[in-house]
């Protein structure tokens, strides 16, 4: 039916009404005696009225297609301004949040002079369910980066360390792989513990706050950050994340804590490469 009614064809089809209705009373009028002319055009005028309502129908249909294209043009209008206003907040939001990141990283590498840093993107998370990985876009061709580097947020929160060097790209771990592990203070105590990965909390996107002394106090909500001990392989005050819980060993002697980490796998997209920073 859609198709049937265009511009075209509503045109094509008046044309015809009228041209039928013109001949037909043309002829009804144009011979005969009075009486049979006088019948005919009396005869003529439902004939005629009918003819122009059926004018004024298709009129009615023409202008309400023709309004229809209009409309369809004017949504296709409609349709790429959307489109074009939301690539420029895209596009903003881009930029915007790149500033955002930028300021973050002036700041702290102002609160830490003593760090060289090397800018790089995730380009890929690893999807095993063994060990918790990401490949970041620097390797020995285009930086100095190296074996035990920690790789951290603009913000300072350890994301894990380097543990493959490639010639453009090098391979990470995070902080919940059972690879991974730190010398960690925990909240304002300053209490000691280590920081390490465990395949029980793994899946959970969770790591182990381990090796307690019998009279540490550990809270639920601590943060829990590096103590840049253990060989000095962190910068101290990384954060890795907050306590989420605290839990008894098995044997029933000490307890050990369960650390959500503040960078979550997955997540960050950009990252900076610790390569050297001053060691106590």
């Amino acid at each position: 039916m859609k198709s049937f009614l265009t511009k075209r064809n509503i045109a094509i089809v008046l044309a015809a009404v009228l041209i039928a209705v013109i001949a037909l009373v043309s002829t009804g009028t144009g011979r005969g005696d009075g009486a049979v002319t006088g019948w005919t055009s009396a005869a003529s005028k439902p004939l005629k009225s009918a003819a122009a309502a059926v004018a004024r129908t298709f009129e009615t249909i023409y202008g309400y297609m023709y309004e229809y294209e209009n409309v369809v043009a004017e949504n296709e209008v409609l349709k790429q301004q959307i489109a074009d206003y939301r690539q420029d907040y895209r596009e903003y939001t881009e930029v915007s949040e790149e500033n955002k990141r930028l300021r973050d990283l002036l700041g702290f590498a102002a609160r830490h002079s003593d760090y060289t840093f090397e800018q790089a993107t995730i380009i890929m998370w690893g999807a095993s369910n063994w060990a918790s990985t990401f490949t970041v876009s620097r390797g020995s061709s285009n930086s100095d980066i190296a074996v035990g580097d920690a790789v951290i947020t603009e913000t300072g929160v350890l994301v894990g360390k380097i543990t493959k060097v490639g010639a453009v790209d090098s391979t990470a771990v995070s902080v919940i792989d059972t690879t991974f592990s730190a010398g960690a203070l925990i909240g304002e105590r300053g209490a000691d513990g280590v920081a390490v990965g465990d395949f029980r909390y793994m899946r959970d996107g969770l790591l182990k706050l381990d090796f307690l002394a019998d009279d540490t106090t550990v809270l639920a909500g601590d943060t829990v950050v590096t103590s840049g001990s253990k060989g000095g392989i962190f910068p101290e005050g990384l954060v890795i994340g907050t306590v989420q819980g605290v839990m008894k060993n098995a044997a029933g002697i000490g307890m050990y804590g369960i650390i959500e980490p503040e960078a979550k796998p997955g997540e960050p997209s950009f990252v900076f490469i610790v390569t050297d920073f001053e060691r106590n």
